[in-house]
């Protein structure tokens, strides 16, 4: 994929022959005044035919809803699934608008949502290529991949409740061959937020078949740019051996500076990974920096035996793992 931005990123790409060739737009977001956020995921095989949903939102003291788990996730797709800037999954869409604004809507019987990612705060990038990273790159993300950190704002419906909302955001696209397994999940973190211009990072560590792990990322900080070099993601939990209340993670950059940032979990979701035999997790969490608040979502997983077994609801304290619609947890202890 060439170095430079350009529109035909956020675009529907041609397809290969590929049996586990893929493309998705996915996207993370926090309004920190309002309380509400969430994650959403489309994605498409279109040589299986068949497109992938995941789904998480929330409104802190109100309620929040899940769509990840099969069969209500996958979705045969129609004859618009794939048009020239648009890509739609079920009721899901994600269109290119030009000037890497993008817009998503969602509608399901206990959500929906019509919002546009507006204002980016760098130009959209690939992450550097760093140590160890080729087979990554090769098995995962073929063809292309892009991450921005910016803003997003619309409208979003959970349950009865509509929020207008104007928040932090960062949108992840991909598209090409997608292998599930040769990623390690069991030591699997991406780590990535915003604050505004003054602060966005990317950051991801991932063992690959039993490889030396592999980091890369980049961190922004007013138009400047610097690689990651390693990530560090130190991860309190509570009783149930599941639950994220914060983290502490730790950017080593390319001059050698560590940047370290302290955060706080709001709100967080589990993701079944039958094809890889685990699971893996996403958690909203805010942090400060330079007297702003902002955001960031901690993904990882939390399988060091690397056992089949995939927790449900009895199981955690806070952790949002049953489908539909259920009453948001307080995380403050």
């Amino acid at each position: 994929m060439e170095a430079v931005f350009s529109d035909h990123w956020d675009c529907p790409h041609q397809f290969s022959d590929e049996p586990s060739w893929q493309e998705s737009d996915c996207y993370w977001f926090y309004d920190v005044k309002l309380g509400v956020g969430g994650f959403h995921r489309i994605g498409q095989k279109p040589n299986k035919g068949t497109g992938q949903l995941m789904l998480f939102v929330f409104k802190t003291g109100g309620e929040r809803f899940v769509l990840n788990s099969a069969p209500r996730n996958e979705v045969q797709l129609g004859a618009d699934a794939r048009q020239s800037r648009k890509q739609v999954v079920g009721s899901h869409t994600a269109e290119a608008l030009g000037d890497g604004r993008m817009r998503y809507t969602w509608d399901e019987p206990e959500s929906s949502a019509d919002i546009e990612f507006y204002e980016s705060f760098y130009t959209p990038r690939n992450w550097p290529s760093g140590k160890n990273t080729e087979h990554f790159e090769e098995a995962t993300n073929s063809d292309g991949h892009l991450e921005c950190g910016g803003r997003i704002r619309g409208k979003v419906r959970i349950g009865d409740n509509e929020y207008e909302i104007d928040a932090l955001a960062h949108r992840d696209r991909s598209w090409g061959k997608r292998s599930d397994s040769a990623p390690m999940m069991h030591r699997y973190r991406m780590y990535t937020g915003t604050c505004g211009s003054e602060l966005s990072f990317a950051g991801f560590f991932l063992d690959f078949n039993e490889t030396t792990p592999m980091t890369m990322g980049f961190v922004d900080r007013n138009g400047k740019q610097e690689a990651i070099t390693n990530l560090r993601v130190a991860v309190t939990f509570d009783y149930d051996g599941l639950t994220p209340l914060g983290s502490i993670g730790i950017m080593t950059l390319e001059s050698g500076e560590q940047l370290r940032i302290e955060s706080k979990v709001v709100q967080g979701f589990l993701t079944p990974l039958p094809a890889m035999g685990t699971f893996s997790q996403d958690n909203i969490s805010t942090f400060e920096y330079g007297g702003k608040t902002g955001f960031v979502d901690l993904e990882m997983c939390t399988n060091p035996g690397r056992g089949s077994y995939i927790p449900n609801q009895a199981d955690v304290s806070f952790l949002a793992i049953a489908e539909g619609l259920s009453k948001a947890e307080d995380y403050i202890i």
